[in-house]
């Protein structure tokens, strides 16, 4: 009987078969991993573009209506989505030179973009959670406050 090896090329077989099977899939599943990430990434970052050439058309506009009269008060809410496909984001608006530019960051996947945009009321320097914000004139500047 010690010269009957039948059984064992079929069990070796499997297990070979098996083996390969595994290795492609985790191939695949690694392949597919980079794949998937670098897509939330890109995502990430058009939502975010959109969102700050948003936030740049409402600046805008709350520009034009501070330039057009005398206003003593004035509250405009943009309803800017609170999530993006990369999770919560920020928010920061800062001066440079004779633009003004807004930052909109994600941490998880880390994304950031920045869209300009030309104003001429002044606008305080702030960084504020993404989501809905509030724009206001106090003080002969613009304010941007998350609400």
């Amino acid at each position: 009987m010690r010269d009957d090896e039948r059984a064992v090329s079929v069990t070796v077989g499997y297990v070979l078969n098996f083996a390969v099977a595994a290795m492609l899939i985790s191939g695949l599943l690694i392949a597919g991993s980079g794949l998937i990430e670098s897509q939330t990434q890109q995502t990430t970052a058009d939502e975010l573009a959109v969102i700050g050439h948003q936030l740049a058309d409402e600046l805008s506009s709350a520009d034009r209506l501070v330039r057009a009269g005398d206003v003593s008060s004035l509250a405009i809410r943009s309803d800017l989505p609170q999530r993006t496909a990369g999770g919560g984001y920020t928010i920061a608006l800062e001066e440079d030179s004779d633009r003004w530019l807004i930052t909109l960051r994600t941490t998880s996947p880390d994304v950031t973009v920045t869209v300009p945009v030309r104003l001429q009321t002044d606008l305080r320097e702030e960084t504020v959670s993404g989501g809905p914000v509030r724009i206001e004139h106090e003080s002969g500047q613009l304010v941007v406050t998350a609400r």
